[in-house]
């Protein structure tokens, strides 16, 4: 079984949950069969309880039922039952061979008998040092040894894990907040802090192997952030969390997400109401460069289709928005008189947006909303050009959440501001960093670079 395959048999029951929780079933559920004398493999066993729910969620699709809560309970204790039946049969074997002692603590932790799963584990690891197997086996001795607040049996299987191969950055961050966690429990809050240092790292690890799984990275970035910031201002030491937060904010730059940016500036502003938000773009030099994600569209309207890469040297906004939010259109007399104004100087904006399905409360196709959006800039006299995509690619790409939020690009190709909202002091600081950079000449270098490309 491969690392990534042992990672989801870990967590399977969470996952499976959500899925089932998000379909629609009614059905009657058949029993689970009797074991009798099961001579499946350790593997088949578990495998057998842990597809369980996949398998039935799978009928009742078929069958398109509507949701019956009272019938997804019963399929979820079916699975508890199979895994705790399967779990008997394997324990009741005389010897156990091979890997037999992980899938009976897999069986265990489906069957929700933590105890069982965690002394399972800890004997699968007396004879396996190392390998996927092993270091999944560890993650589930950190998650039950830090419900019975067994602390030092969660550290040591921690440190055990970090002299272990294979290692993945999301199950050292989940081990590491577990930990942070149950101090944060025991108000110990020094070793809060000595472990959410390390969440964070982990996290960091991640966005820079993960960069296609945008939400989950900006989430895990975060959390561990806000962890960590509550451990420093617990042990009295808010310049450390001011400084994290701020530095996250540098890292949402380089990304790019807009959505970190946000809420790193959110959180900023509630540790010190003082904050100057326009501090971190003073010294442009120490802003990190990013690899601008290029943009994804299937319509142009009123604009050529252009990469982002086509435009270095001019000053490029990007402007996520919908016809449907109101924040949005109170954006537009800025972003025209903003276009009016600097458009011949090398300003390009673009609006990007995408298909919804529906305006003013009516359901549209591709090509009637294709169509409202043509009136619509119209009836507006928006000036510059939408780009219009049939899918999530820009946001995930930009790490956009919300809308309006508008990233200023300068001419070398560096993010100067993000605006995340539709307030008046977000919008003056928008047009002031809009001024800034335009009045920025092109550095000798780069414009050589353009020529070249010429």
């Amino acid at each position: 079984m491969n690392p990534s395959r042992t990672k989801l048999s870990v967590l399977v029951a969470t996952l499976i949950l959500l899925l089932l929780c998000s379909s629609a079933i009614s059905a009657q559920a058949p029993m689970v069969k009797s074991s009798g004398n099961d001579e499946r493999p350790a593997q088949a066993l578990f495998e057998d309880a842990n597809g369980y729910l996949g398998r039935r969620y799978q009928e009742f699709n078929k069958q398109k039922l509507p949701y019956d809560s009272k019938l997804e309970q019963r399929t979820k204790q079916e699975q508890l039952d199979l895994a705790k039946q399967n779990a008997l049969t394997l324990r009741a074997r005389k010897k156990f061979k091979g890997d037999d002692l992980y899938y009976l603590g897999l069986l265990y932790h489906l069957a929700n008998d933590g105890n069982a799963a965690l002394a399972s584990m800890q004997e699968f690891l007396k004879n396996n040092r190392d390998g996927s197997k092993a270091q999944s086996a560890r993650s589930v001795v950190v998650l039950y040894a830090t419900k019975s607040n067994d602390l030092p049996t969660a550290e040591a299987a921690v440190k055990d894990y970090q002299v272990h191969e294979p290692q993945l950055a999301e199950d050292r961050y989940k081990m590491e907040f577990l930990l942070a966690d149950a101090y944060q429990r025991l108000n110990k809050f020094d070793m809060v802090v000595e472990h959410a240092e390390k969440i964070l790292e982990a996290a960091k690890n991640f966005a820079s192997t993960n960069k296609d799984e945008t939400f989950k990275r900006d989430d895990m970035l975060l959390k561990s952030a806000i962890m960590l910031s509550n451990g420093y201002m617990k042990t009295s030491q808010k310049q450390k969390a001011v400084e994290m937060f701020s530095e996250l904010r540098r890292l949402a730059l380089a990304l790019p997400s807009g959505s970190l940016y946000k809420q790193s500036t959110i959180n900023l502003r509630f540790l010190d109401p003082k904050f100057n938000a326009q501090q971190l773009f003073e010294d442009v030099a120490a802003l990190p460069k990013p690899n601008l994600p290029e943009i994804i569209a299937t319509q142009w309207i009123d604009q050529q289709p252009v990469k982002l890469s086509e435009l270095r040297g001019q000053v490029i906004l990007l402007d996520f928005w919908a016809t449907w939010c109101g924040p949005c259109r109170y954006t537009f007399p800025k972003l025209t008189e903003w276009n009016k104004s600097y458009k011949d100087k090398g300003l390009v904006i673009l609006g990007l947006t995408k298909y919804y399905g529906r305006a003013d409360t009516r359901p549209l196709t591709p090509g009637e909303e294709l169509v409202y959006l043509r009136e619509f800039k119209k009836r507006n006299q928006l000036s510059y050009g939408f780009v219009v995509g049939d899918s999530n690619v820009n946001d995930l790409n930009y790490g956009v959440l919300s809308i309006p939020t508008t990233f200023l690009i300068d001419r070398q190709g560096i993010i100067r501001f993000i605006s995340t909202g539709s307030g008046e002091e977000e919008i003056a600081q928008l047009g002031s960093m809009i001024k800034k950079v335009m009045d920025e000449p092109m550095s000798p270098i780069n414009t050589s670079e353009n020529s070249d490309k010429k």
